[in-house]
């Protein structure tokens, strides 16, 4: 089931009705994915990234002759590509969205088990938590770099697993920009005076279990 499929049935499950963008509209340049209705009202704009599996050493291994050694130390790649993921979907949601009159929600289906929600706790706040609760602003250069203003455009991320047998869905509603977040949070269920904040971030994440295939 592709990205764009399992994100519909997601949203699906809470009652929503989603449709893609005429080819006329999409002639003014490249649109988010879905326009998301309730009843016959169009509530928010909706774009699928797919967080695929890094294919890095794979690749090296297929190159690789028997007995070769592949392999070494590299930057971690995955905080480059959710950052590029963020930047190209406020490109999007620019082309009918320049002003923001309805609120924009990202989507990460992610297929990398190698990468989690953390990772985009990261790009997002700069903040790398460890599990004692400590935070450390070690991911500032993605954070405060070039999606610094994409990060506060977008009103909602969510982010979904893919692994079976059951997909793992968490929220993360922007608090920089609270322009729709009353709206936004009714749909999937939360109080917007209960969001729990991220420690020294400017989010605020909700986490449940959602089956979704």
């Amino acid at each position: 089931m592709n990205s764009e499929q399992v994100v519909n049935d997601f949203l699906s499950g809470y009652g929503l009705r989603l449709e893609v963008f005429d080819k006329n509209q999409l002639g003014i340049g490249k649109t988010p994915d879905f326009k998301v209705y309730s009843d016959e009202k169009l509530i928010f704009y909706c774009e699928v990234k797919n967080a695929q599996k890094d294919m890095w050493l794979d690749k090296e291994l297929e190159k690789a002759a028997p007995g070769d050694i592949v392999g070494g130390l590299r930057n971690d790649p995955v905080f480059s590509r959710l950052s590029t993921h963020i930047h190209k979907a406020c490109k999007q949601f620019e082309s009918v969205n320049k002003d923001e009159n309805l609120p924009n929600v990202l989507a990460f289906h992610n297929e990398d088990e190698n990468s989690g929600f953390l990772d985009l706790l990261a790009v997002t706040t700069g903040n790398f938590f460890a599990e004692g609760g400590a935070v450390f602003p070690v991911y500032k250069q993605f954070s405060e770099g070039r999606i610094k203003a994409d990060i506060e455009k977008i009103h909602l991320f969510i982010w979904i697993n893919a692994y079976k047998p059951h997909r793992f869905s968490t929220f993360l509603f922007n608090t920089i920009n609270t322009r729709y977040q009353d709206k936004l949070c009714p749909i999937f269920g939360f109080d917007p005076e209960k969001l729990a904040m991220v420690h020294s971030s400017s989010f605020s994440p909700r986490c449940e279990n959602q089956s979704v295939g």
